[in-house]
C-alpha cells in the first residue's frame, strides 16, 4: 500500500470518529437517581457537553475544520497542517479523559443538593473514539513526516 493512501484512510479515521466523539458527547455520561419516600422522584443525566467536555468538542470542530483545507487546493497537506491536526486531535483525547473522569451528575431541591460521581458507559465510549481519533490524526502526521505528502492519486498505465 502507499504512504498517501495510508495517510487518507488514517485522515478519514481521523473524521469519522471526530464525528461519532461529537454525537457521544450529546449522549448521558453521568446519572444520578433520588427518590425521597415517595415525594421525591428524580431522574437526571449530565452530558458530556460540559467544563473539560466543551473543550473537547470545540477541538474536535476545529480538527474538523482544518482538515477540510487540502480539498480546496491541489489536496497536498502541508507538514504545517498534520501537525494542527494532530495537537487538536490530542488536545480533545486529553479534555474526553479529563471530563470522563472529573464530570458528575447533581440534583438540587429546595433544601438539599445531592451530587453523584456515577460515569455511565458513553463516558467511556468517548474515551476510546478519542484515542482513535487522536491516534489516526497521529499516524496520518507521521506519515506525512515521512513523504506523504502529495494528492493520493492512482497512476494508470497506458497501452
Amino acid at each position: 500500500m502507499d504512504k498517501r493512501t495510508i495517510r487518507d484512510a488514517a485522515a478519514a479515521v481521523a473524521a469519522g470518529f471526530g464525528v461519532l466523539l461529537l454525537a457521544d458527547l450529546s449522549l448521558g455520561w453521568y446519572a444520578v437517581k433520588v427518590a425521597v419516600a415517595g415525594v421525591v422522584d428524580m431522574d437526571v443525566n449530565a452530558v458530556g457537553w460540559g467544563h473539560f467536555g466543551t473543550v473537547a468538542g470545540l477541538l474536535t470542530i476545529a480538527m474538523l475544520i482544518y482538515m477540510i483545507r487540502p480539498m480546496r487546493h491541489d489536496g497536498a497537506v502541508s507538514l504545517a497542517q498534520a501537525v494542527v491536526v494532530a495537537a487538536l486531535g490530542l488536545g480533545a483525547f486529553g479534555f474526553t479523559v479529563a471530563r470522563a473522569l472529573n464530570g458528575s451528575a447533581s440534583v438540587t431541591t429546595m433544601t438539599t443538593t445531592v451530587q453523584v460521581h456515577s460515569t455511565l458507559w458513553p463516558a467511556y465510549a468517548g474515551i476510546a473514539l478519542a484515542a482513535i481519533m487522536a491516534g489516526a490524526a497521529i499516524t496520518a502526521l507521521v506519515l506525512v513526516m515521512r513523504g506523504a505528502r502529495a494528492p493520493s492519486t492512482v497512476i494508470h498505465p497506458t497501452a
